[in-house]
């Protein structure tokens, strides 16, 4: 699994009563709190990518915070928005780890009356604070947000990790190297909705004498009883159980299957003494470990009197063309790794110092790596040293990445506290890797997959959209999320959205949008009958409307303005026009001023049609200013002094009709 940099989150918590309301689609509200020409405010150039259309740093961060607000706030249902105040300025970025983003909760709520709480909610049980609003139907502290975001608006600048940076695509194509900004957003928007627990880890005490609703789920394997039921001794030592802390969500082991898969393992096949699956943590520097990359002979790298991989190896001729295994401790992953590299080592094996096996983050203080380092657990790595020389590989081992005996899926809980990271987060063990375990993985896709994000809460007590998703009041007949964390439909809502908002008029918006549709049908990520019904709302008056919500609304200026129509010229015929029984074909003809009469006509053919017309508007078979509806398909309106502008004209098939003729005359 590939890491990056640790992702901190801290929590504040008030007290608060509500009752219960109704729930509707989230609406997610961002509050730039940034001062004139920084972060949020950047005017820095930047070059439209990966579908966000800023041309500035700060417009681009501020595009990327609406989609991802966006995108939660189409899964998750309440009546009370959500405020979010929203930073991108320089956060940690040092020799002891770079911060990419935080958030802070401002007031949780607990219902302690059952006579008025509402239902559902269980009692004595701390809550977001927008998941209580949720609940309750009416915002407890109107006055201030649901909760802080901050992000590093440093990174990739001369003063922190220049050769790095974000990625401000909207597209989950991340370049190497760089940092998905929207998938670090719908991270941290996740622990101020609920995905983290507000305990002292140091004391092991509980905030306020009470569990939140996350910890209300949390179980320690290793004493057999709930968070909220071991005592603060037990409790302190559960977060540092790796491997034993678990989230028993029904949901969360429900859709477990679908979001998991088996857990890569490094493979031993020889000598017989050593052979067998060992569970693994990645480093998040160097390649991605796999196959192809990560198999040998392993042999022990030795660098004077241990095998730490401090200092330069004393045996490079044994190490060259091998994999390296050499020992945690003294200084950092990449040094070692480093190290071995330079003695010629094709991989590098780290055996852990304690038990279970975690991610390895770099330190940027010693040259590249280029070679894939991944960790063994205490145990494993003694007996695989016991028994070197020894043919290693990377591949799957049984049942699901991340899971225990019974299917829970585990927490984060390495054996040294990590502050803001520790229990808050889903386990590195999960394979794939999973939107929120403890650090970035270069392999998320946020964009269209909040794996077991959702499910986590809906055991909470969020309400979820779980239908097609809506185009204003047009179902696209996409879910907006299925189980396992597929959100394709509130993908195509968040885009919606921002290409409006970002369209200069609503040209762009119809053909960007008609485009995006066809490159999610071209990518299977919707099905033939799901892109039919999704099209249905991309009609140019569905459109429309939605470029009227949520756009300029300004009209394409190339484009002739109203219902899209076949044009008609002043005494030109249009010959062999066809339909089906019931279809309608729509023409238009634009009258100058002074013109002394009209005259609309139908002739020819096979079938029967009959004519509606309007002024300005497309006309319907009940809505219309003039109409003509005879046997056959000869058909005549005369307007007399017709006003000037666009007259509509409707033709419509009584029976099914072939090769007939429309005209228009106006006399000037």
């Amino acid at each position: 699994m590939i890491r990056r940099n640790t992702l901190f989150t801290a929590f504040l918590v008030a007290g608060m009563l509500g009752f219960a309301g109704s729930a509707l689609a989230a609406d997610i509200v961002i509050i730039n709190k940034d001062v004139a020409n920084t972060g949020l405010n950047d005017t820095s150039p930047a070059t439209p990518v990966g579908g966000n259309a800023g041309v500035t740093r700060g417009e681009q961060a501020r595009i990327v915070f609406q989609f991802a607000a966006n995108m939660w706030g189409a899964v998750l249902k309440s009546s009370v928005p959500i405020a979010v105040d929203a930073k991108f300025g320089p956060l940690q970025c040092d020799a002891n780890g770079t911060v990419l983003g935080s958030t802070g909760t401002n007031g949780n709520i607990r219902f302690t009356n059952a006579a008025t709480a509402p239902a559902g909610v269980k009692l004595n049980v701390w809550y977001s604070g927008a998941l209580g609003n949720a609940y309750s139907g009416a915002d407890a502290t109107p006055t201030t947000s649901d909760m802080t975001m901050s992000f590093n608006g440093a990174l990739g600048t001369a003063t922190c990790l220049p050769d790095s940076g974000w990625y401000f695509g909207l597209d989950g194509k991340t370049p190497a190297g760089q940092s998905n900004l929207l998938n670090v957003m719908l991270h941290e928007m996740s622990h101020g909705l609920g995905f983290a627990g507000t305990s002292n880890l140091t004391s092991g005490a509980l905030s306020q004498s009470s569990v939140n609703i996350y910890e209300y789920f949390a179980y320690s394997n290793t004493n057999s009883k709930a968070w909220g039921d071991l005592t603060n001794a037990q409790r302190k030592a559960a977060a540092l159980d790796d491997g034993n802390l678990v989230f028993r969500g029904t949901n969360v082991v429900a859709e477990a299957p679908l979001a998991l898969g088996p857990p890569p393992v490094v493979k031993v096949t020889a000598p017989a003494a050593a052979v067998g699956d060992y569970a693994y943590g990645e480093a998040s520097f160097g390649p991605a470990a796999t196959a192809q990359n990560f198999s040998g002979t392993a042999v022990l790298g030795v660098s004077g009197s241990d095998s730490q991989a401090c200092t330069a190896l004393t045996n490079p001729d044994a190490v060259a063309g091998h994999v390296a295994i050499v020992d945690r401790g003294t200084c950092s992953f990449q040094t070692k790794a480093y190290n071995a590299q330079q003695s010629g080592a094709t991989a590098v094996l780290i055996a852990n110092n304690a038990a279970g096996v975690i991610g390895m983050a770099g330190d940027n203080t010693v040259g590249d790596v280029t070679v894939p380092t991944v960790m063994v657990s205490l145990a494993d790595g003694a007996k695989i040293k016991a028994n070197v020389p020894a043919s290693v590989g990377l591949g799957l081992g049984n049942g699901l990445a991340g899971t225990d005996a019974n299917g829970n899926v585990q927490l984060y809980a390495p054996t040294t506290l990590a502050s803001g990271s520790s229990f808050s987060h889903y386990d590195t063990r999960l394979s794939p890797n999973a939107l929120m375990e403890y650090a970035e993985s270069s392999d998320l896709k946020g964009h269209i997959n909040l794996d077991l994000t959702p499910a986590l809460f809906k055991d909470e007590g969020w309400q979820l959209n779980e239908t097609g998703q809506k185009l204003l009041t047009c179902d696209t007949g996409v879910p907006t999320w299925i189980p396992g964390g597929i959100v394709i439909g509130a993908n195509v809502y968040a885009n919606a959205k921002t290409i409006a908002a970002s369209a200069a008029h609503f040209g762009i918006y119809r053909t960007s949008m008609l485009t995006y549709a066809a490159n999610l049908a071209a990518q299977q990520l919707i099905t033939a009958p799901q892109a039919s019904s999704l099209n249905a709302c991309l009609s140019d008056a569905e459109l429309q409307n939605q470029f009227n919500a949520w756009g300029n609304g300004l009209p394409d200026p190339s484009v002739p303005t109203g219902p899209v129509a076949i044009e008609l010229a002043n005494g030109v015929t249009v010959a062999g026009q066809s339909g089906a029984v019931g279809g309608e074909k729509l023409y238009s003809l634009v009258v100058p001023a002074g013109a002394r009469a009209l005259t609309l006509r139908t002739s020819g053919g096979t079938g029967d049609v009959s004519m509606f017309v309007k002024f300005g508007a497309e006309p319907s078979t009940t809505a219309y200013d003039f109409t003509s509806a005879h046997a056959g398909n000869t058909e005549s309106v005369a307007v007399s002094k017709p006003s000037a502008g666009t007259y509509y004209i409707k033709v419509v098939g009584v029976q099914a009709f072939s090769n007939v003729s429309v005209q228009a005359n106006f006399v000037p």
